[in-house]
């Protein structure tokens, strides 16, 4: 099973509780994005990026910093809300981009 994998299962099967299973869409823009979720008439609703932690906290490296200025990108382009999922603890957090720039900015761990 490939690195992250249970945790991208885990958030596809809560996204198909909340929105129609036609409407998720897994995809790789980059190497960043993991879900698309579309609205009416196929309009991009949001972009989930997933990440899982190491223990009890999140530690982004080079890696996540580039895939977050991608995204920050993508998402002041377009207008598009792009929300990371982050397991801590064993529960969900879910974090906005701007909630995202103070941790990169700060090289804080989560």
């Amino acid at each position: 099973m490939k690195k992250g994998y249970k945790a991208e299962w885990e958030v596809k099967k809560i996204l198909f509780e909340k929105y129609p299973p036609g409407s998720i869409l897994k995809v790789a823009i980059g190497g960043t994005v993991d879900f698309c979720v579309l609205g009416k008439r196929g309009k991009i609703k949001k972009f989930v990026e997933v990440k899982k932690t190491n223990k009890k906290n999140w530690y982004p490296g080079n890696h996540d910093f580039s895939q977050f200025q991608r995204l920050l990108a993508l998402h002041k382009q377009f207008k598009i809300p792009i929300e990371y999922w982050i397991k801590i603890k064993g529960k969900w957090k879910i974090f906005d981009i701007q909630e995202m720039r103070r941790f990169f900015n700060k090289n804080e761990t989560i």
